[in-house]
């Protein structure tokens, strides 16, 4: 079947593409969105960290988060974007992928490929064309596989 997946995705949302051919038309196969994605850290934080006091003396201080929340929403969107890929490849809806994806989630995604998907990745394009239309999609994946 030599089907290609192309993967477009940010922080917010995620596109899902596939074609027979980098050449070829892209039909769109699923979206997914991520809310958290576009609302600024200081929306998702409902109030101040908690304060604590030092072992010894008197003083008090703020603790801090062990990651942003921001962080934690790109994560837990990756894992998302992921877990939707790796069933779509047992299912076997395609052989090869495509990863378009922003800078700030590539190396999230990359990290949470299982082994068998890793494999069928082709290509890694590091841009963000979310909301940019199909032309900057074809441009990118024609720059990228040199086929001009």
């Amino acid at each position: 079947m030599n089907t290609i997946w192309i993967l477009v995705v940010n922080q917010a949302e995620a596109q899902i593409y596939s074609a027979r051919q980098i050449r070829g038309s892209l039909t769109l196969e699923n979206t997914l969105k991520n809310v958290e994605g576009t609302v600024h850290a200081r929306d998702l934080v409902s109030d101040a960290p908690g304060r604590v006091h030092d072992r010894m003396g008197t003083s008090r201080h703020a603790m801090e988060q062990d990651t942003s929340v921001k962080e934690e929403g790109r994560r837990r969107f990756s894992k998302e974007v992921t877990e939707f890929l790796k069933a779509a490849n047992l299912r076997g809806e395609f052989d090869q992928l495509v990863l378009l994806a922003a800078p700030g989630i590539l190396g999230v995604i990359r990290k949470m490929l299982p082994g068998k998907l890793a494999k069928s990745v082709v290509k890694v394009i590091p841009k963000d064309v979310i909301g940019q239309g199909m032309d900057k999609i074809k441009m990118q994946l024609e720059r990228s596989f040199e086929l001009k």
